[in-house]
């Protein structure tokens, strides 16, 4: 008999608390279908199909959905994706770099958005004003050489920099709604 990889055990475990709340032979049934198609892979193998398979919280919500059930209660809906999704987008204009903190914290601890999405969340506006400083800096770096005077037709750097502080909250407001038609995405049952 071969052993249980441990990728596998903790997949099922996690479907299996997902599912918590439905009827006993539905769960049995739909963890058991999963189970089978992981017995006999390797830890590699088993991880790539287990990324094919998708989140356990989604397999459960769509397992729900198909069912008729609502949401198990303790469990985030489709409206607290929609609230963290908003905070992100908007949170910061309404209460300052605040209003993103939270928004970005509820995106950390929900269970709706895949960790890349959530990295890419966190990540991308920064990198948006991170890139404007640096044309920023390589604009002043060309404008004029040494012994020359700047040329008027090239941004100046100061340009480059009041650019990045609507830079930053554009990028919060199109991240906020590509975090929604994730959310949106990951929760739609699939055909």
């Amino acid at each position: 008999m071969t052993e249980t990889p441990q990728v596998v055990s903790s997949y099922l475990h996690e479907l299996d608390s997902a599912l918590r709340g439905m009827p006993a032979a539905e769960r049995q049934e739909i963890v058991g279908g999963v189970r089978e198609e992981l017995t006999g892979l390797d830890a590699t193998a088993a991880s790539a199909r287990i990324e094919e398979l998708g989140d356990p919280v989604f397999i459960a919500a769509q397992a729900r959905e198909a069912a008729g059930d609502p949401a198990p209660s303790g469990r985030e809906s489709f409206g607290y994706a929609v609230a963290a999704s908003l905070l992100v987008a908007l949170g910061g204009l309404i209460v300052p770099v605040l209003g993103w903190i939270v928004g970005l914290g509820m995106v950390w601890f929900g269970r709706t958005w895949r960790v890349w999405e959530k990295v890419v969340a966190t990540f991308a506006p920064l990198a948006v004003g991170l890139l404007a400083i640096g044309v920023s800096a390589i604009a002043t770096a060309a404008s004029s050489g040494p012994g020359e005077s700047a040329n008027p037709l090239l941004p100046a750097a100061l340009d480059f920099a009041h650019a990045s502080f609507l830079l930053v909250p554009l990028g919060y407001i199109v991240t906020g709604l590509w975090l929604l038609a994730r959310a949106r995405r990951s929760l739609r049952p699939r055909a």
